[in-house]
């Protein structure tokens, strides 16, 4: 008889772990005592038994209904399958040659055996003994299931980490007071949620953040690249401020505030000002499509003051920017049409000139005196969801001395500094690595006024640079 084995293991064999090794030789041990030839082993390495789709235990099933094998070999029931009389039923179906949707047999029976004494030649007693296993190993399923949820918890509550991939921006390391792990902040990870956090706070889309930090080659957890969902989930986690989350909801203390055994990557009132920037909207926002060219949005009319908007002329002309006054039934003396390419390596130029080689900053906004005010807001958010399921005693005395809390702390003086930070890049650096995006934003932020005027009626052809007029946010003309 033909014989398929199949082994499973529930974590990756490692250098020290022989459980493999020691499976199949007892696999390859009954085959020789009952005569078996082998024509088939697959190892499901590291993959639950609670998981259908194994890719060995797919193969291993198709031995027999594909007629490559006439028995299916496991080392145990608990090896085969841990979803109970679910996966049993189908096994069983596999062993008695049944389409699995009629029920009709369509190809010969197969024997079923493992290590353990179970047989399928054993009559109906095997039928009641296989299921029977097959419910024992759901169950064990699901006291591990429970045990390691109870462990885990249990550290979590301790302020150690339980095992698994950190939260973006923390590092598991040895626990300095004991055993165990605990986070520390990771600070090339901290700096990506920084970064993030306060161009999501100075107004730009979570979109847009997400393109910066690709074009950055800033990469998300395995080399992967940004996106939208990831990283809101990131910035609207409990996980950023040093919390600690069980079945996704923030473990608090008994007066309601946040658990937070971790070193936070940003403050708690910055965390609370993300969430509610980036809570879904009742309604959708529309934003058109994004600016096509680096003027686009910045360069007007000298003419008439409009916005100049991108026109592919085809041809030798190529693509410009042209004003629409006219088109839009508004009054333009001498309408401007000018070359794209040509206009922006311009502006180009001259903004390099004139910063290219000064130091590059970024905006930080701080706010003194916030921290506790968003702590109580906070707690208070939690307390109120707390009285839809619980409206006791305590919890309406709690609120009430929250509120007094926040009232007291709402009068106090505040006090908002806006910083200049420096980047560590010149502004010819920063714009060398950003996209053409990036690079708008820091046209528009430099730019007090872009203009083009009409052509001189000269009957000269090329580009004229004297069209362009540029008044600069910051120069001689500013007295600070």
């Amino acid at each position: 008889m033909r014989a398929s084995l199949n082994v499973r293991l529930s974590k990756a064999a490692g250098a020290a772990n022989v459980s493999r090794d020691g499976m199949i030789a007892d696999l390859r041990t009954l085959c020789a005592r009952e005569g078996f030839e082998e024509v088939a082993l697959h190892v499901d390495d590291g993959q639950s038994g609670a998981i259908r789709d194994r890719p060995g235990f797919l193969r291993w099933v198709a031995d027999a209904r594909e007629g490559r094998a006439d028995v299916l070999v496991a080392w145990h029931v608990d090896r085969m399958t841990r979803e109970g009389l679910n996966v049993a039923a189908a096994l069983l179906d596999v062993v008695e040659g049944k389409d699995e949707t009629t029920g009709r047999v369509i190809y010969p029976p197969v024997r079923l055996m493992d290590t353990k004494g179970l047989d399928s030649d054993n009559g109906e007693g095997f039928r009641m003994l296989f299921v029977v296993r097959a419910e024992i190993a759901r169950a064990e399923r699901e006291r591990m299931r429970d045990r390691n949820r109870a462990t885990a918890e249990r550290l979590r509550r301790a302020g150690r980490w339980a095992g698994g991939s950190p939260p973006f921006g923390y590092v598991a390391v040895p626990n300095p007071d004991g055993a165990g792990k605990v986070l520390a902040v990771d600070p090339a990870e901290a700096n990506i949620v920084q970064e993030a956090a306060q161009m999501v706070l100075a107004g730009h889309s979570v979109g847009r953040v997400a393109r910066w930090l690709n074009s950055q080659g800033h990469t998300a957890r395995n080399g992967g690249v940004w996106r939208r969902s990831t990283l809101t989930q990131i910035l609207t986690g409990n996980a950023i401020v040093g919390g600690v989350t069980i079945d996704g909801e923030p473990v608090r203390d008994p007066e309601g505030r946040l658990f937070r055994p971790y070193p936070e990557v940003v403050d708690l009132s910055t965390a609370l000002a993300l969430r509610a920037t980036l809570a879904p909207k009742t309604t959708r926002e529309y934003r058109g499509r994004l600016p096509a060219r680096l003027l686009s949005g910045i360069i007007t009319c000298g003419t008439c003051g409009s916005r100049l908007l991108v026109v592919n002329k085809g041809g030798d002309t190529g693509t410009v920017y042209r004003c629409q006054a006219q088109g839009n039934g508004l009054l333009c003396g001498r309408a401007v049409n000018i070359s794209a390419e040509r206009a922006e390596e311009h502006v180009t130029r001259e903004f390099l000139d004139g910063f290219g080689r000064l130091p590059m900053t970024r905006e930080r906004v701080t706010v003194s005196g916030v921290e506790d005010l968003a702590a109580v807001d906070d707690q208070i958010a939690a307390t109120l969801a707390e009285l839809g399921t619980a409206a006791t005693a305590e919890t309406f005395a709690r609120l009430q001395a929250l509120q007094a809390e926040r009232a007291d702390l709402a009068s106090a003086p505040r006090e908002t500094r806006t910083v200049r930070v420096p980047t560590g890049r010149s502004v010819r650096e920063e714009w060398d690595a950003r996209d053409v995006e990036g690079r708008r934003e820091m046209l528009s932020d430099a730019v007090e006024l872009l203009e083009a005027g009409p052509g001189k009626p000269t009957g000269r052809r090329g580009f004229d640079p004297s069209r362009i007029r540029i008044i600069w946010a910051e120069g001689e003309h500013d007295p600070d």
